[in-house]
Order: structure tokens, then C-alpha cells, then sequence
């Protein structure tokens, strides 16, 4: 787990115990810093891990550049890319004013939602992150599974692992 350092690390095991253990700690864990790194993540991956792995980085992944880093951790491991997105992340409803604080940075923003292009502009920057995240996960070879937090997660994962089961 980490932040913007990493908050905490358990060595890979077999075993629905050692599964139990893990969201556990998934659920338990309260992090301590605020901001978020992905390069200090997979950098530390890479180096405490020997041998090959598949490794779930779960992320939105709204983060300042990781791409070096990543495709370093994909060419020594199989990275999959599990990416939690928001719908109101994604588009504003229109209902006037609301005041958005950034979780990492505790900067508050108003923001007047009954304005049309803002809401444009808002949904028009969310779906070129999306695609832009997307590309570069494809171009990396990085699958990907997109978990959308309205719904329920099981879903998109064993889909996701069916197809690749199938490839495989």
C-alpha cells in the first residue's frame, strides 16, 4: 500500500489465509501521507522482488508522471492496471454551487455546476485523462480493469480474468 510513500508492504504468499490477511489490511490500513506516488511503488516493487510476479497496482491514477517507472516494473513483472473511477468524478451534475476539496491536498475549490461549459469543459478533461491512461496502459501492454465504484467490482474482474483466461 502506499501513498505518497509506501505505508505497507506484505510479501506475496499462496493461500486463501494469506488472502483473508491482505484485505484485511486492504480494509484496516489507515494511510498516513496524503498525496499520491505510483513511481515510489513500483520503484520499491522492482527492487524487493526477485523473481517475476503478477502485480495489481490499484489506483485511479490521477498522479504526476509514473510512465518510466511502469514500463520498467511491466518488462520484470506482469503489471495489471486496476483503475477505480468515480462517476462524479467524471461529470458534474448541474446542481449550482458546490465547494470540491482535493482529498490530497486539502484545496478547496468552488465551483458553479449550473454553468453548461464548465460542466463540458469538466467531462471533456475526465475523458481525455481516461483515454490518455488507457493508450498508455495499451502501449505498455499493461491490461487493465476499470472499476467503477457506482457498481458492484465483481463483475469487471472476473470478466476480466475469463477473457484472460481465453488469451492464455
Amino acid at each position: 500500500m502506499f501513498t505518497d510513500k509506501i505505508e505497507k508492504f506484505i510479501h506475496p504468499k499462496k493461500g486463501a489465509k494469506h488472502v483473508l490477511r491482505v484485505i484485511r489490511e486492504l480494509l484496516c490500513t489507515e494511510p498516513k501521507g496524503k498525496g499520491t506516488n505510483i513511481s515510489v511503488a513500483l520503484e520499491y516493487m522492482n527492487r524487493i522482488s526477485s523473481r517475476r510476479a503478477i502485480s495489481f497496482i490499484v489506483s485511479d491514477f490521477i498522479a504526476d508522471d509514473y510512465t518510466h517507472a511502469l514500463r520498467i516494473a511491466n518488462k520484470k513483472h506482469d503489471v495489471i492496471a486496476i483503475t477505480i473511477v468515480d462517476p462524479r468524478e467524471q461529470e458534474l451534475p448541474n446542481v449550482g454551487f458546490i465547494e470540491l476539496r482535493d482529498a490530497e491536498s486539502d484545496e478547496i475549490l468552488l465551483v458553479d455546476t449550473s454553468n453548461l461549459s464548465a460542466r463540458k469543459e469538466f467531462s471533456v478533461i475526465s475523458g481525455k485523462q481516461k483515454q490518455e491512461r488507457s493508450k498508455l496502459f495499451r502501449s505498455m501492454g499493461v491490461d487493465e480493469i476499470v472499476i467503477d465504484t457506482s457498481r458492484h467490482y465483481v463483475e469487471p474482474i472476473v470478466r476480466f480474468f475469463r477473457i484472460r483466461e481465453k488469451r492464455y
